[in-house]
């Protein structure tokens, strides 16, 4: 069986002329119940955990330590600092804690050390863990997880359950998970599809991180900053779908639901889009507005720009008041469009489409271009 990237905690030295030492073993426990897997991770000692599903009653665990050391005596000893414990207790959980010393002596140094662990899990157990700098691969099917890392990646996928993830500085991805998701991580990104959220909501947050979102059902949202959404294939039925960054875009295609999307001084572009109930906002300032809706229905839609062009695209048989609004010196332009004026003149729109049950607001502050065309 393959295991993933060590990744080595060590000291800013160089390790020239080190002598390298590893050690394999294999640990086991037969299940009498349990329905916790539980992973307590060092403090000071880097490496990896893949965590895979098999169909047998009982938790293995398989492992390798390396260390790196300037003797060979000396990495053995540092292997003898490592010591891996597989326990059940009573209160359903069966615990894998990685125990070194506080003060461990390859901390500071030009030494390192390091575990890459495999599990193999009874399907549909669930998983907790504090990682601590162990990056960790969950491969299901499993019922549910909570991870907690620090500057480590986490991949998880094959979850029937929640799902709640905090890293720092490494990426998140998830995929195939039915159940809710808090995710969160600083300075990464985050990558999730085929999410199914029948109870809850799906929350994604970061900063300094792009987030990609494709194939969800269910309430939706998205946090970050300085770096782009991007989302494809969203569908919240009855929620909600919020998308919030700055000074980065945001580009999203086949989304229903309420829609919430803000960013500021980079473009907002949007396609296929059914707005199916309550309150929708479209807002960035200085740059474009692109926006294309399929369908518009018991809805309010507002959207807002400041100094840069919106374009709005709208489906010719849609029934709706219609507001269109610019600051002296911009202009509106309306074509396609079966629209009964009430207002018109150069920098104010006011007018209906068919029985007007619903209401789209569009607003540049400053000067700008409002096009409204009919597709």
């Amino acid at each position: 069986m393959l295991l993933a990237p060590i990744i080595i905690l060590r000291g800013s030295g160089l390790l020239a002329q080190s002598e390298e030492a590893r050690q394999e073993g294999e640990l086991n426990q037969t299940l009498k119940g349990e329905t916790v897997f539980q992973i307590n991770g060092s403090r000071n000692l880097g490496g990896s955990i893949g965590i895979v599903a098999w169909p047998g009653n009982e938790v293995e665990v398989s492992f390798i330590k390396t260390a790196r050391a300037q003797s060979k005596s000396q990495a053995e000893r540092f292997l003898d600092l490592i010591d891996l414990k597989l326990s059940s207790r009573k209160d359903d959980f069966v615990t894998l804690d990685i125990l070194t010393p506080s003060d461990a002596p390859w901390e500071g140094s030009d030494n390192s050390a390091s575990v890459d662990i495999i599990v193999q899990l009874p399907e549909k157990m669930r998983i907790e863990g504090e990682m601590r700098f162990l990056k960790i691969n969950i491969s299901g099917p499993f019922g549910g997880a909570e991870v907690t890392s620090q500057f480590s990646a986490v991949s998880i996928d094959g979850i029937k359950g929640d799902v709640e993830i905090k890293t720092a500085f490494s990426p998140i991805t998830l995929s195939a998970i039915d159940g809710s998701i808090n995710a969160e991580t600083r300075y990464g990104p985050i990558t999730a599809t085929d999410i199914s959220v029948s109870l809850g909501s799906a929350i994604f947050k970061t900063v300094n991180g792009a987030i990609s979102l494709a194939r969800i059902r269910g309430p939706v949202e998205a946090y970050t900053s300085y770096s782009s959404i991007k989302a494809s294939d969203i569908d919240a039925a009855e929620g909600s779908i919020v998308f919030r960054t700055s000074y980065s875009p945001i580009n999203i295609e086949n989304v229903s639901g309420e829609l919430i999307c803000e960013t500021s001084f980079s473009p907002i572009v949007m396609k296929d889009i059914s707005l199916t109930h309550g309150q929708s906002k479209i807002e960035t300032s200085y740059s474009p507005i692109d926006a294309e809706f399929r369908n518009i229905d018991a809805s309010q839609l507002i959207i807002y720009n400041n100094y840069n062009n919106i374009k709005l695209s709208i489906p010719t048989n849609i029934s709706s008041q219609i507001v269109a609004d610019v600051d002296q010196g911009g202009r509106i332009h309306a074509s396609g469009l079966p629209i009964r004026p009430v207002f018109l003149d150069v920098t104010r729109l006011e007018g209906i489409l068919g029985d007007g049950q619903n209401r789209i607001e569009v607003r540049i502050s400053g000067v700008g271009m409002i096009d409204i065309e009919g597709q």
